[in-house]
């Protein structure tokens, strides 16, 4: 088709990868010759409170011509990535994205560390990036995924569409899950080679290539109910080794809590439909919540329209609560997609002081954002 003006960082869509090793500094300089106001929000990442990246509540946007510096030093290993927040909502699906990763201090047994990151494209059938859907992984139409017989491979599956919930299929391999929204999980094997990322989600998973030189495998992605082939693992060249390796343990830890207190936990019902589009400014609003600092939070997320909602929690990762007890999912989540009519229950440490932004936005056109911020002191 035609060529399609987009916005990127770096000039490109995605923009550069990103990559720092757990606990030391990264320095970005963001310079936006863009002709309106931007920052970038670091998703996923447990930063400080400045460094968040919301124009009118932790800083001032970014002008026309402007520069803004970036420095800290992410706290967690984990796959992450960047973007604009909250009114600029609308750079996103222009190409402004791209991966962070942040790497753990000790070196992690697979044979190469593979990054996907999936964009979605509104276009016009004049390539006009306006209506419409397109989805890209890496920038490209396509992808091919080179593979030795016996390779390990680590996979960092980055849902970069934020108005798109990904359900993949690896044709004939399996895939064990280590990690989710960045942090280490305990490991799961996924049945069929199936998994799925709500807007935002991030998923890592090694993936033993057991096929033979040769041999071609299919990346599939559902769509209505419909697979079709988007990508490709092809086979070529000799062994890396004669067997498979042994089954891999888990990732090294994240400084998180090991316990969270619900008996005292500040506890507060959310409806999603009650956050504010981005007018009037967020600085006018009062907080949705204040809560002191290390105490427990459990919020009820309450979706009561009738389609699907994603929310992202600024500077700190939850667990999703059981429906039928005070038990929680084994994983944690920054980003949590909701059906229409429903309400989950998610429970977080505030110990990250600032004010947090919490993102919502709707998966039916036109895609509108919403928000509100918390206060943790």
């Amino acid at each position: 088709g035609p060529r399609t003006p987009v916005w990127g960082y770096d000039g490109g869509s995605p923009g550069p990868l990103l990559r720092v090793r757990q606990g030391e500094e990264l320095r970005v300089r963001l310079i936006n010759g863009l002709p309106e106001p931007t920052a970038v929000h670091w998703h996923g990442v447990r930063l400080p409170n400045a460094m968040d990246g919301v124009p009118h509540l932790t800083q001032e946007p970014v002008g026309p011509g402007a520069s803004f510096d970036y420095r800290f030093r992410p706290p967690d290993a984990g796959t992450h990535w960047y973007r604009p927040a909250g009114i600029a909502g609308d750079q996103i699906g222009r190409g402004l994205r791209g991966a962070l990763i942040v790497d753990e201090t000790v070196p992690i047994a697979v044979d190469r560390d593979v990054v996907m990151i999936f964009e979605d494209w509104r276009l016009t059938p004049d390539g006009r990036n306006e209506t419409g859907h397109h989805l890209t992984v890496n920038g490209g139409p396509a992808f091919e995924l080179p593979a030795r017989t016996n390779e390990r491979l680590r996979l960092r599956l980055i849902n970069a569409a934020v108005t798109r919930t990904l359900a993949l299929r690896f044709d004939r391999h399996t895939l064990l899950v280590v990690a989710v929204d960045g942090q280490p999980a305990e490991p799961f094997f996924v049945r069929d080679g199936r998994v799925v990322l709500g807007p935002g989600n991030r998923i890592d998973v090694f993936v033993d290539m057991t096929r033979g030189a040769g041999e071609r495998a299919s990346i599939l992605i559902e769509e209505a109910g419909v697979e079709r082939p988007f990508a490709v693992v092809a086979y070529a060249g000799a062994p890396v080794r004669g067997a498979p390796l042994a089954e891999p343990g888990h990732l090294p830890p994240n400084p998180l809590p090991e316990r969270l207190d619900l008996r005292t936990a500040s506890r507060h019902d959310l409806p999603l439909d009650a956050l504010a589009a981005y007018a009037p400014p967020l600085q006018e609003r009062p907080p949705l919540f204040t809560v002191g600092r290390g105490r427990a939070v459990v919020l009820a997320f309450i979706n009561r329209a009738d389609f699907a909602r994603a929310v992202h929690l600024h500077g700190h990762h939850f667990r999703l609560l059981d429906r039928l007890d005070d038990g929680w999912k084994p994983y944690w989540l920054d980003t949590l997609t909701m059906a229409g009519g429903q309400t989950d229950r998610i429970v977080f440490r505030a110990d990250n002081p600032g004010k947090w932004l919490v993102e919502s936005r709707a998966l039916i056109a036109p895609y509108a954002a919403t928000a509100g911020w918390f206060a943790v002191t």
